[in-house]
């Protein structure tokens, strides 16, 4: 009888040790959130058990049974590509966006989720919008004259480096910059198209139309809708980017646009973007039809030849009558909504300039610069174009 309790107190001698080393767990969760969505892109993950990868393959990881106490979890880009992080929360703990890094003191039986946000465009549009979109698509009639076509913002940027300062000796702050990586702070900065100048180098512009024609045959309209209450009107915005205004000025990047207004379920008129300004008219058409002059593409509501002021800065505003006339005859191919990809216009504007400065015949390079349509009134407040 003594011999079978001494083995039961072995046993249960033996069984502490186990019992003491059972260790507290938690869990973390890791998401991504990309939007455009990068295609073919994935970021690598560390601290949250081995490495694991989310973005085109998959946009959730459930992390369990992790030791608690603290983790540090990183996420690194792809070889070669800049940091496109414009966003991280944690449920807990501390983040540091620049780093793309989150300090997480894991508790037990505690699950932390932490959400790294790629997004340029804002979140998006529900299918109400863009129907309303397509709805008033404008009908775009280029002239013969046009070589260039509107484009997609990350077909632009990635034609670009991005530099710091005031052209043209701005320093190199990224060689390949993507729609999330663009300053949306303070700080002088603009994108540079690679191996074309406006003055030096101009037939180069051509050349990387063409190139970026065959990677995307299909042009990109931009659309926004704002309402304003008092009146009840809508304006639907539809804007164009150029990747070269070859006209009496000459620089890199040309934001252009047609607002349409809705009042009572009707369109009461368009305002049409030009050289100063935006000019008014009050046809009612579903799909406002436009006439893009070609190389300033300023809009206008019916085909011709117009006389045009172009305004430069140097120590002063100043605007001047210039010889060459708009070419918007509309000869050349004609663009509906079935020809383009619509595309909302949302998020954080760039607050540099998106070409390389502005050169103006006979005065050299001016101190303009080509705004980002979200940093411009007429994307903030549309109404104050319609009478």
């Amino acid at each position: 009888m003594k011999r079978l309790l001494v083995t039961a107190a072995v046993a249960l001698i033996l069984a502490l040790p186990a019992a003491a080393q059972t260790r507290a767990t938690g869990t973390i969760v890791v998401q991504v959130v990309a939007d455009p969505p990068s295609a073919g892109v994935n970021w690598t993950y560390s601290g949250a058990g081995p490495l694991f990868k989310l973005g085109a393959t998959a946009t959730t990881r459930t992390a369990s049974d992790l030791k608690t106490g603290t983790h540090r979890l990183v996420e690194t880009t792809p070889a070669g590509s800049p940091q496109t992080l414009t966003a991280l929360t944690c449920t807990s703990g501390k983040v540091d966006r620049l780093k793309a890094a989150a300090t997480i003191s894991l508790a037990a039986d505690e699950t932390v989720t932490c959400t790294f946000t790629h997004r340029a465009l804002g979140p998006r549009p529900g299918a109400a919008a863009v129907a309303t979109a397509e709805q008033y698509a404008p009908v775009l009639h280029l002239a013969a004259a046009e070589h260039y076509r509107p484009l997609a913002m990350q077909d632009y940027v990635a034609k670009a480096s991005l530099r710091s300062g005031t052209p043209p000796r701005g320093k190199l702050a990224q060689s390949a910059p993507t729609l999330f990586s663009l300053p949306t702070g303070t700080g002088a900065s603009y994108l540079d198209v690679r191996g074309a100048e406006p003055y030096l180098h101009a037939s180069q512009y051509r050349t990387l139309e063409q190139q970026l024609e065959q990677s995307q045959p299909r042009p990109t309209v931009y659309w926004r809708i704002a309402r304003q209450a008092s009146t009840g009107t809508t304006a639907i915005e539809y804007w164009f980017l150029y990747l070269y205004n070859d006209f009496a000025d000459k620089h890199e990047a040309d934001w252009e646009g047609v607002t349409v207004f809705v009042k009572d379920g009707k369109p009461i008129g368009s305002a049409y973007s030009q050289h100063q300004g935006r000019a008014w008219n009050a046809a009612t058409d579903d799909h406002p039809e436009v006439y893009v002059a070609a190389g300033s593409h300023a809009n206008y509501p019916s085909p011709g030849s117009y006389r045009v002021k172009v305004c430069f800065t140097v120590t002063s505003r100043r605007c001047t009558t210039v010889s060459q006339r708009d070419n918007a005859r509309g000869d050349g191919a004609t663009l509906t909504s079935s020809d383009y990809d619509l595309v909302q216009l949302g998020g954080t504007g760039f607050t540099g300039s998106w070409g390389s400065g502005n050169y103006v015949l006979g005065i050299g390079l001016t101190r303009d610069r080509i705004v980002d349509p979200r940093r411009r009134s007429d994307y903030s407040n549309p109404f104050t174009a319609a009478p």
